[in-house]
């Protein structure tokens, strides 16, 4: 059910996470962490909640990240770039697997034809520039931003760029780091809630899909 809105309105941007906003492949990556890390005997039980819990940062950052709390030791280098080098195999293998969450593609086609959207998600660059062409979603976006580069970094150049007040901006996301990353930028937090309830308390919304945005437009 969605909170009563405190909603700057009408939103002069609106900047959206991908994976788990616009693309539901939050399964599909916790399979390609589980190839990647194959190797070294993680259950998938183990790093699903990690996933959860560091959704939002880039993969070259998560692999080790996953390591050190599982195992309480530094991931060498060679791992890291063997384990990273797995995870992109599999994710550029996944793709054709991926499906817009529901309501997305109404929303991104009734919401660009009036307000500037950007794609702000922890995936590397090359990556995310070929998944929108892939799903053919480019022409909705004024910008799409991956890593290098962190989400609040992104969020305040284009603030900066086109002069924008962030209290007047909207950030859609699915993760605490997403919720960060708008707090960060004084951007006000809309929060996708697929059923883990990952939020703090102070999103100005809280939605199932993002088709409920169109009532506040």
């Amino acid at each position: 059910m969605m909170t009563v809105p405190i909603l700057p309105r009408p939103p002069q941007w609106i900047f959206l996470d991908f994976d788990g906003v616009i693309m539901d492949s939050m399964g599909l990556k916790l399979e390609t962490y589980c190839y990647a890390l194959e190797g070294f005997g993680f259950t998938r039980e183990a790093i699903e909640p990690l996933q959860r819990e560091l959704a939002g940062i880039s993969r070259q950052r998560v692999i080790p990240l996953m390591y050190s709390r599982l195992t309480g030791k530094a991931m060498s280098e060679a791992d890291t770039r063997s384990a990273l080098d797995r995870f992109n195999a599999h994710d550029d293998a996944s793709r054709s697997k991926m499906r817009l969450m529901p309501g997305a593609l109404e929303f991104l086609v009734a919401a660009s034809s009036n307000w500037p959207l950007a794609i702000v998600t922890g995936t590397p660059q090359a990556v995310i520039e070929k998944t929108v062409d892939y799903f053919d979603l480019r022409n909705y976006f004024r910008r799409i931003c991956g890593t290098p580069g962190a989400k609040a970094h992104h969020v305040r150049e284009i603030l900066s760029e086109f002069s924008l007040a962030g209290k007047r901006c909207w950030f859609v996301g699915d993760a605490i780091l997403d919720q960060n990353a708008a707090d960060e930028s004084g951007v006000a937090f809309i929060g996708l809630d697929g059923g883990d309830h990952p939020f703090r308390p102070g999103a100005a919304l809280a939605i199932t899909s993002l088709n409920q945005l169109l009532a506040y437009l």
